[in-house]
């Protein structure tokens, strides 16, 4: 399950690098540089926490599946632009995806404490999106004001460490996690809404 939520997460978040780099025009070489960079960094950051050796280097499926989230979204942007912008729309499966991955394997390697797996899920789903915004001259979601971005991993985190206090599996609990990041995400994005809960 967590290989496999990597792999989605990489997908989604080389496409978020892709779309991203469409408002700068670069080549294509540093469209994909930048698929690269967002669908890395947040995983780097996690293993590099937990001192374990990055897996993204040394598996070449992690390889294949930025090239198709790159490819899919240079090949079609509308597909996603339908249901709203496609930079958010692929941040946010990124992020939830990428936050249950993180959870999971700080929450299973018995390291960090379940608060800290929550934390680390967090550091997981935004960091490729922090090194994206940058790269782009933008700034990071998670430093704009009122932006709901790391409170949704952590009620996505919360949820998973609710589903592993009752007993649950470690399938359903990332699955809960993504669920919940994600739809928490969209809505934030569908709805407007901010920490400022006046205005959107």
């Amino acid at each position: 399950m967590l290989y496999a939520l990597e792999l989605l997460g990489i997908i989604a978040f080389a496409a978020s690098g892709v779309a991203a780099s469409r408002s700068k025009r670069p080549d294509l070489i540093g469209a994909f540089i930048l698929a690269f960079a967002t669908a890395l960094g947040g995983g780097v950051i996690r293993d590099a926490i937990l001192g374990v050796p990055a897996a993204s280097f040394r598996d070449g499926n992690y390889f294949l599946a930025i090239v198709a989230g790159a490819v899919a979204a240079l090949a079609a942007p509308s597909v996603l632009a339908r249901f709203g912008s496609t930079l958010r729309i692929a941040d946010a499966l990124g992020l939830g995806l990428f936050n249950a991955a993180g959870m999971l394997k700080a929450y299973e390697s018995g390291d960090v404490s379940p608060v800290f797996a929550v934390v680390l899920g967090a550091v997981t789903g935004t960091g490729g999106g922090i090194i994206r915004d940058v790269l782009c001259g933008e700034m990071p979601a998670l430093l704009r004001p009122g932006e709901l971005y790391v409170t949704t991993c952590i009620a996505g985190g919360l949820a998973g460490l609710a589903a592993f206090g009752l007993g649950a599996t470690a399938d359903v609990a990332s699955a809960l996690v993504a669920g919940v990041t994600i739809t928490f995400r969209l809505a934030t994005i569908r709805f407007g809404w901010t920490s400022h809960w006046g205005r959107s």
